[in-house]
């Protein structure tokens, strides 16, 4: 948990309360003239589906089985809970994966599945099959679907003139009348056959392979012999919802695929956890400074060399422990996000000269040589915090194609941030139902934490070993957006949303370079001896 201690090479200001340098780096031109990110361009597999924050995303039936990033989202925006309604009329078990996005159709608003196509009834309240298999018929499909998938026409209805709906439904049931009761099975299988099948709409009739029965809604074939989907003796369901996309019925533009609701990334390297080292007198736990501390064995190790005493733990002593009372909190954890995110972890104790070093303490001398390191660039500032637009096109670039883990600075309302080494993103994007250049975006980031025993040894996630999920919108392209804003619990806070995000220049001319952040004694070269054991 550091102090408000920002590393770089521009401006410099003091903080009167705190006697400190405060260092801020403005976004370089670099930085601004990066390319925009590709979120594609991640190495992170991605899932076949998954969900939003208002229904489910799937890739199955995009045409590329191998393309993970296309598909079709059915969701509960606008009112119309396309998403809830497929669930309880079955799931894709029953209905199969979406083969469309919404589109209206008159004065309804559908959507198409494998083997139906569901229509919002704003008058019902719920959505209901369409009865796909009229559709067809009065499309002038009757030819072709017995042609090519051999399904019979549908039937004469004038039968049904004058008679009541019982009568008709009774009479329409008699056409379930086989030698084989498969047909009747299935049809009385289901919780609402009438909802479900609609009507009978012919006889069952000889396809060669399969007796087939049309309904209302779909048909059923009773298959002779085993196939590769079925049995012998078995009844399946047509796809009528396939039927009617390849037919036209549903329109074009929806039956499009639609870019993926999802980004993912992760760094090559995962950061590991270690302790934060406070510096504060008043804080519990081992700090750098502990007599038979960290910096005390460096010492002596040093001298164990024959060499002078670098005095590294006197210095840390002058320059760097405090005891104001306006503090909540002062460590080094930035010093140590960054050796996480650089650095291999300290697994064992290591000993070398007679001296052992713990993993705590050879995490704790990593975490005190990278304090000093400064920012290579940094988003954010100390006032204003971070823009969404700049931390969503970051994290995309940086951690997705660049695939390199970054410094998250949380600031949870104190005069103090929290620093965590960030190193994994998920991003689900929801359309916005007004503004079709405004996108709704949940980042869910996985970070380092450093609220561990200081011989910890893997990684906990932040926070509570749970990623942190941060609430926005942005404007214009998903990759490169042109401004948005935090909304939600994201908006303000404890943690909200980020203060900074950065990542350390790493070039060992521009450590340390003000002389008060470390040791100018505490060498690299003699901290990969001990780590080395």
């Amino acid at each position: 948990m550091p102090l408000r201690i920002r590393l770089l090479k521009a401006r410099v200001w003091v903080s009167a309360a705190l006697g400190l340098a405060l260092l801020v780096i403005p976004p370089s031109p670099a930085l601004r003239a990066e390319a925009p990110a590709d979120a594609s361009a991640a190495s992170t597999q991605y899932p076949a589906d998954y969900d939003l924050p208002d229904g489910h995303f799937y890739t199955q039936t995009n045409g590329a089985a191998q393309d993970k990033t296309r598909g079709y989202a059915v969701t509960d925006g606008a009112g119309i809970p396309m998403w809830s309604e497929l669930r309880r009329l079955g799931g894709v078990g029953a209905l199969g994966y979406p083969v469309s996005t919404r589109y209206q159709s008159g004065a309804f608003i559908e959507q198409a599945f494998q083997k139906a196509i569901l229509q919002w009834r704003p008058d019902q309240g719920q959505a209901a099959l369409l009865n796909v298999m009229d559709e067809l018929h009065l499309a002038g499909q009757d030819t072709a679907l017995q042609a090519n998938r051999q399904i019979p026409p549908q039937a004469s209805t004038f039968s049904d003139a004058g008679k009541s709906w019982d009568q008709v439904v009774r009479d329409r049931l008699q056409l379930l009348d086989f030698p084989n009761p498969a047909f009747k099975s299935a049809f009385a299988g289901v919780a609402d056959p009438l909802a479900t099948f609609g009507l009978p709409t012919s006889a069952i009739t000889d396809e060669g392979a399969s007796y087939t029965l049309r309904l209302q809604r779909t048909a059923m074939q009773l298959w002779k012999t085993d196939q590769p989907w079925a049995k012998a003796n078995t009844v399946t369901l047509v796809n009528a919802g396939d039927l009617a996309k390849d037919s036209g019925l549903v329109p074009a533009l929806a039956a499009q695929p639609e870019p993926g609701r999802i980004a993912l990334g992760s760094a090559e390297r995962t950061p590991w956890s270690g302790w934060w080292w406070p510096s504060l007198t008043s804080q519990d736990g081992p700090h750098l400074y502990d007599p038979g501390g960290p910096l005390a064995k460096y010492d002596a190790y040093v001298q164990s060399l024959g060499q002078p005493n670098p005095g590294t733990r006197q210095w840390e002593l002058d320059h760097f422990v405090f005891s104001d009372p306006k503090l909540d909190w002062a460590g080094k954890c930035n010093g140590w996000a960054v050796a996480s995110l650089v650095e291999p972890e300290p697994a064992q104790p290591r000993t070398v000269n007679g001296m052992t070093f713990s993993v705590a303490d050879q995490k704790g001398l990593l975490a005190d040589y990278y304090f000093a390191d400064p920012a290579a660039w940094l988003l954010g500032s100390k006032d204003g915090g971070l823009k969404p637009s700049e931390f969503h096109a970051k994290v995309l670039y940086w951690i997705g194609t660049q695939r390199k883990g970054a410094i998250l600075n949380a600031f949870n309302g104190s005069g103090q941030v929290t620093s965590l080494a960030a190193y994994r993103f998920q991003a689900v994007y929801m359309p916005d139902p007004i503004d079709p250049n405004k996108t709704h975006v949940k980042m869910t980031l996985w970070a380092a934490d450093y609220h561990v025993a200081p011989d910890f040894v893997g990684l906990k996630v932040w926070p509570d070993e749970k990623a942190k999920t941060y609430s926005y919108f942005i404007y214009g392209d998903r990759n490169n957006p042109s401004g948005g804003d935090w909304e939600g619990d994201s908006v303000a806070g404890t943690y909200a949303h980020p203060e900074n995000l950065w990542y350390p220049d790493l070039d060992p001319k521009d450590r340390n370079l003000f002389g008060s952040l470390t040791s100018p004694n505490l060498s690299y070269d003699v901290i990969q001896q001990i780590l080395k054991g």
